[in-house]
């Protein structure tokens, strides 16, 4: 009689092995797709959230566009006869003091020795003053040539038609010392009043 050894246990504890190796790698499997499910979760819940916040800021902006043109539909404005008399007001007495400002410097005199500056202007009322100086050569000739630069200003189109008087207020002497030289110059005032102005 012939007798067979089998060791069973072995055999037992390879499949157990196999077993548990598989059963391992199940439960990573598992886990590994768990996490990715919470993970694709927590992103779609994000954008959710990120849109919803998106979708109630531009709510709030077209609540206030709505109020706002609720706002200006109740108080339109109604244009009427008086509105427009004073806006055409407005726009016929306005100054355009560039072409003002260029008439004066252009009829300064500005040749050597007879030379003439501006220092200050200001407009109050009706009233346009202003303030300069030039020096006085040997002829003396201070008043002929403030004299001569009124008359020019006078008679040009662009500052009298809004000046209608031009008249000089003062003109004093005084003495100007520089680098040990004096000179002697002309300190100039004129007024100038706009037209319908008070005299």
């Amino acid at each position: 009689m012939i007798r067979y050894r089998m060791n069973l246990v072995k055999s037992l504890r390879v499949a157990e092995k196999r077993s548990l190796k598989h059963k391992s790698w199940a439960a990573m499997l598992v886990l590994v797709i768990f996490a990715v499910l919470i993970l694709s979760a927590g992103f779609a819940f994000m954008r959710v959230t990120a849109m919803e916040s998106t979708l109630e800021r531009e709510r709030q902006k077209l609540k206030r566009v709505e109020a706002e043109y609720q706002t200006y539909q109740s108080t339109q404005a109604v244009i009427d006869k008086a509105d427009i008399e004073l806006l055409n007001q407005i726009q016929t007495n306005r100054i355009y003091w560039t072409r003002k400002l260029e008439a004066m410097a252009s009829h300064l005199p500005e040749e050597d020795p007879i030379s003439y500056w501006i220092t200050r202007f200001g407009y109050r009322g009706a009233d346009f003053s202003v303030s300069g100086f030039g020096y006085i050569t040997e002829r003396q000739e201070q008043l002929l040539a403030l004299d001569e630069y009124l008359i020019k200003l006078r008679n040009d189109p662009t500052y009298a038609d809004v000046f209608g008087r031009t008249n000089l207020r003062s003109a004093i002497r005084s003495d100007e010392t520089e680098r040990g030289t004096t000179r002697e110059r002309v300190s100039f005032d004129y007024v100038s009043t706009r037209r319908g102005g008070a005299r």
